[in-house]
């Protein structure tokens, strides 16, 4: 190999590297815009068929997805603040004492879940709960400016991206290493699933919220509309989903006295929605999507998309659930590319 050459492979090394390390920061930023687009990109397809003005169709395609996902955020969070403001400390420990209390009193025909609680809740004090509220105010604060950081600067490579969206997919297919039609095989399987984790993702955060508000709505909470939205958002979060909700509800009802309410509403939370809806109904989601509404249906099993979802949240967060799926669809087709060719 002549030097020339050598020094050529040398030099686009260093200048990839360096443009790895000098958007560092941003790379994760850029991933999440990019496949937010790749899979929306028909509403902007759509709107080109309205509106001739590129720009004025990618504004309107990040207006419509910041109102649709963003805007529901802000309204819960902005109503959360207005609730929690009414709260002094002191009713907040009388709540978690009664709370205990109420949950021990529950248990005391079950020696052994009683002495279990005791145990769990012995560090329960009001000096303790002090320090963990300072704590975790000081941790959300700090992470709720991070996310809206980070929102920020998605929302503008999202802009970027559906701007310059034709331009830049065509460019990488000209630098790819296979030819157009393999490109274009791996860009539809990825481009398939990330359809299919929005839109199964849509429909088990609104048949939750929705199941959700309408059943505390018969127990007379005057928020049963925020905390209807609250719980389909927080079913986005793998695992431990509407947890995040339905727990402090169930405590609150503890503490207000209402023990079969409490126990109602754990019961519905965990069996219907945490296991009917989200565990049985999310897989034949996936499925529906796939095969209805798909124009082209893709041969991957709706299993390996749950736990790709599953597998994303635990290695990357909360965007996991989008970076998880378009990373295994990139390894199957790409897998397929190969069995095909060899």
């Amino acid at each position: 190999m002549k030097f020339k050459q050598v020094l050529l492979i040398f030099l686009f090394i260093l200048s990839l590297g360096s443009t790895f390390y000098l958007y560092k920061d941003f790379l994760i930023n850029i991933l999440i815009a990019g496949l937010i687009c790749i899979a929306t990109f028909g509403i902007k397809q759509r709107l080109d068929r309205v509106f001739t003005s590129r720009l004025l169709n990618s504004v309107l395609s990040v207006f419509i997805l910041t109102l649709f996902f963003i805007v529901p955020l802000f309204f819960v969070a902005q109503q959360g603040v207005k609730f929690f403001s009414h709260f002094q400390v002191s009713q907040i420990m009388y709540y978690i004492d009664s709370s205990k209390e109420g949950l021990r009193e529950l248990l005391a025909t079950f020696p052994v879940a009683e002495k279990v609680f005791t145990n769990l809740t012995q560090d329960i004090t009001s000096q303790n709960i002090a320090n963990w509220g300072l704590k975790l105010s000081s941790h959300v604060g700090k992470e709720s400016l991070s996310l809206v950081i980070d929102l920020g600067f998605i929302i503008l490579f999202l802009f970027v991206f559906f701007y310059y969206g034709r331009s830049v997919y065509i460019y990488i297919l000209k630098l790819s290493p296979l030819n157009v039609r393999e490109s274009h095989y791996i860009f539809e399987e990825v481009v398939g699933v990330l359809k299919i984790v929005l839109f199964a993702s849509i429909a088990n955060v609104v048949l939750q919220g929705l199941f959700f508000g309408i059943f505390i709505y018969f127990f007379n909470f005057k928020y049963a509309l925020i905390l209807g939205i609250l719980y389909g958002i927080a079913a986005l979060v793998p695992v431990v989903g509407g947890a995040l909700v339905w727990i402090p509800l169930v405590g609150y009802e503890l503490f207000l006295g209402n023990t079969w309410q409490a126990i109602g509403i754990a019961i519905y939370a965990i069996v219907f929605i945490g296991f009917v809806i989200d565990n049985l109904l999310k897989p034949l989601i996936i499925g529906f999507v796939n095969h209805r509404i798909l124009s082209k249906p893709l041969n991957i099993n709706e299993i390996v998309i749950f736990f790709a979802i599953f597998a994303g949240f635990s290695t990357f967060g909360f965007w996991g659930i989008i970076i998880g799926p378009a990373i295994t669809a990139f390894f199957i087709a790409f897998v397929r590319l190969q069995r095909r060719l060899y």
